[in-house]
């Protein structure tokens, strides 16, 4: 399915519901609580929505906020977590952006005043014989000055002062304060799982299995060329750009407590036009950080908060339980109270009240560049069968081919097609075995490839 971000023709189609070049977008009337909100009825707003086994995917391209959105909500032990996730977590989203990324009044400062103030305040702290610090370290430039402080101390002090600096103006770019809009990301995570919970608080007695259900989250904000990522979990997002791949470099990935904008814009040559895009000529970044128990920081932190249990992590599983080492809900591993409702057959030994899984996501802006060409944003049942690299090459190689076709649908077959062969059957007798049975070769996957180019694809199986 193919959504052009500009130009978007509309079918004559019946009530709220349009079609949008195969992309089914309901308008947000349908989500009064949203809408009386927010007053997102006003915008020029495109909403799809889309569901595969237990996974929920969510996409959201307003005109009006001038950002696309993207949800990938992969659910685990059943649907009431994702589905969660898609009725609130782009409202919670929205709500903490304001003053941030978008204003309805004037009471607001401008971002861009407010860095100005912060870099001020900053040069006053750090350099307090007044002035820009940038202004005076031109004129000591310009006239080749040399520290003459005993031991190099006032040389190590501007060194240091300058790395700070840099470091401060990195959070700013265009006027926007990419660390706050990440933390609003955050918040509004921790804000929907809290609200979650109480609404499964008070169904826990009648429905006890809620306290199994989660999802993994993948979120991905994209205003003009800053792209803003939360994950939790092992949903990837991954981007193909043209150039040489440096063997083992995966920058880009951080949590909350050192969130700093890695900028390739530096190192990036032009793009020469000449060929199609460089399509056949592309590498992976994975820009989202893997959340499982095969990443050894993540096995190293849940034994080191629950030091007294040695069944932490078993079988390569938390609590011999779950791969995932963050994820939203699965309340069982994350207070004593929810795994105490549970039916005996399904509790686990809980030792001590620390939670065993976070929502604590990871989280990234990344400022796109000319070598940039797609972004494939996808649950982990796509990577049961790819690497980043293959994805991406598959992806690019497909696009130069049959740039009017699907990528994201030509990504989802081949899936299909590598888990038949895997389990030694034909493609087809793979298709007829029934969607619950088929979970025993390939997992729910769902697909979302954005084109920099202008145009989005949705496939999901």
């Amino acid at each position: 399915m193919v959504a052009p971000m500009k130009g978007v023709k509309e079918s004559t189609g019946t009530g709220n519901v349009k079609v949008i070049n195969q992309v089914v977008a309901v308008e947000d009337t349908g989500h009064e609580d949203l809408a009386n909100e927010l007053s997102i009825g006003s915008q020029n707003l495109q909403w799809a929505q889309g569901k595969a086994g237990e996974d929920r995917v969510h996409v959201v391209i307003s005109e009006e906020r001038g950002w696309i959105f993207v949800g990938i909500y992969d659910g685990f032990n059943g649907p009431d977590a994702p589905d969660y996730l898609l009725s609130n977590l782009y409202t919670n989203i929205h709500k903490e952006l304001k003053g941030l990324l978008w204003n309805n009044n004037d009471k607001f400062e401008s971002t861009a005043a407010k860095a100005e103030d912060v870099l001020h305040s900053i040069d006053q702290e750090h350099y307090p014989s007044g002035g820009h610090y940038y202004d005076d370290l031109k004129r000591k430039q310009g006239k080749n000055l040399k520290c003459t402080t005993k031991g190099g101390g006032m040389k190590r002090w501007e060194e240091k002062l300058n790395l700070n600096l840099k470091e401060k103006m990195n959070c700013y770019s265009n006027g926007v304060n990419h660390c706050d809009v990440l933390r609003a990301l955050s918040r509004a995570l921790k804000k929907t799982e809290e609200a979650y919970f109480e609404t499964a608080d008070e169904m826990a007695a009648d429905n006890p299995e809620l306290a199994l259900m989660g999802s993994c989250v993948l979120a991905m904000l994209m205003k003009g060329e800053d792209v803003y990522l939360m994950n939790v979990g092992d949903s990837r997002a991954v981007l193909a750009q043209k150039g040489i791949a440096v063997p083992g470099s995966r920058k880009g990935i951080q949590d909350l407590e050192i969130i700093k904008e890695e900028s390739k814009r530096d190192k990036i040559e032009g793009f020469d036009g000449d060929e199609l895009y460089g399509l056949r000529n592309l590498n992976s970044i994975q820009l989202s950080m893997d959340h499982t128990t095969y990443v050894d920081k993540e096995v190293d932190r849940i034994k080191k908060e629950h030091p007294d249990d040695v069944s932490a992590i078993m079988n390569d599983r938390v609590k011999g339980y779950l791969k995932v080492t963050r994820a939203f809900g699965v309340g069982f591993l994350k207070q004593p109270k929810w795994n105490d409702i549970l039916l005996e057959m399904f509790r686990i030994d809980y030792i001590g009240n620390s939670p065993y899984v976070t929502c604590t996501p990871s989280l990234y802006h990344y400022r796109l560049s000319p070598k940039d060409r797609f972004l494939i944003l996808s649950s982990d049942g796509l990577y049961q069968y790819f690497t980043n690299q293959e994805a991406v090459m598959e992806v690019g190689s497909f696009i130069a081919s049959f740039p009017e076709a699907d990528p994201a649908q030509h990504l989802i077959e081949e899936v299909l097609f590598r888990a038949a062969k895997n389990a030694g059957m034909d493609f087809h007798e793979l298709l007829e075995i029934p969607q619950g049975e088929r979970r025993r070769y390939h997992d729910d996957v769902s697909v979302i490839i954005i084109s920099l180019e202008g145009r989005i694809w949705r496939s999901s199986v």
